[in-house]
C-alpha cells in the first residue's frame, strides 16, 4: 500500500495506511483532510471563486429540490454544501463540495454512512487530478449515480452518470450555455450563474 508522505510538520506518517479514526485527530487548520484507500489527501483552503461556486450551486440545487417537492415529486432529497463525509469502509472518506442525499439516509446524531444521489466537485488548481480521476473512481466504486465536475475558472459544468461500474459524460456546458437535467430532480442551470457575487 502506498501512503502519501505529507509535507506538513504536524501530521503523522502511517506505513499501514490511515483510517477514518485518524481523521478525527487532524488539526482544524482550514485544510481539507480526506482518505482514499488509506492514503491521506490534504488540500489547502480553497480560493474565493471555489467557495462562491459551491455556495451558489447549493442554493440553486436547494431551490430546484424545493420546487420538485412542491410539485409532489416522490423523491425526498436533501442538499448539502458543505457536505458530510462520504465513507467506504475504514480507509476511504471523502468530502464532496456539494452533494444531494436521500432524507431517509440521515439519522439525527449519527454520521452519514449512505451513498449520495449526486456529488459535485468544484475544481481547484491543487485538486484537478484528484477530482477528475481519483474521486471519479472512488464515487464510481461507491455507486454514486450522478457526478458533476464544475470548473469555476472557465466556468463549466460537466455531468457524468454511472453506467455499470463507470461514469460516462452526459453533458458539458460552458459560460452562459444552459444545462437541463432531470435527475436527481429537474433543473436548468448555466455555469455563469455559479460565479455571481
Amino acid at each position: 500500500m502506498v501512503v502519501m508522505a505529507v509535507a506538513y510538520e504536524d501530521l503523522p506518517i502511517r506505513d499501514d495506511g490511515f483510517t477514518v479514526d485518524d481523521l478525527e485527530e487532524m488539526p482544524d487548520d482550514g485544510r481539507r483532510y480526506e482518505l482514499v484507500d488509506g492514503v491521506l489527501l490534504v488540500s489547502p483552503a480553497p480560493r474565493w471563486e471555489h467557495q462562491r461556486a459551491c455556495l451558489n450551486l447549493a442554493i440553486i440545487l436547494e431551490a430546484a429540490n424545493r420546487e420538485a417537492v412542491n410539485r409532489e415529486d416522490p423523491a425526498d432529497l436533501v442538499v448539502f454544501g458543505p457536505t458530510p463525509d462520504v465513507r467506504k469502509g475504514r480507509h476511504t472518506s471523502v468530502q464532496p463540495d456539494v452533494c444531494v442525499v436521500r432524507h431517509d439516509d440521515l439519522v439525527r446524531g449519527e454520521r452519514y454512512l449512505a451513498v449520495p444521489v449526486l456529488v459535485v466537485e468544484v475544481l481547484s488548481p491543487s485538486s484537478l487530478g484528484i477530482d477528475r480521476l481519483l474521486k471519479r473512481d472512488v464515487y464510481a466504486r461507491l455507486g454514486v449515480p450522478h457526478y458533476w465536475i464544475v470548473d469555476a475558472d472557465s466556468p463549466s459544468i460537466t455531468t457524468l452518470a454511472l453506467t455499470g461500474a463507470e461514469y460516462f459524460e452526459v453533458g458539458a456546458v460552458h459560460g452562459d450555455e444552459v444545462l437541463t437535467v432531470t435527475a436527481p430532480f429537474p433543473l436548468t442551470i448555466s455555469p455563469s450563474q455559479l460565479l455571481r457575487t
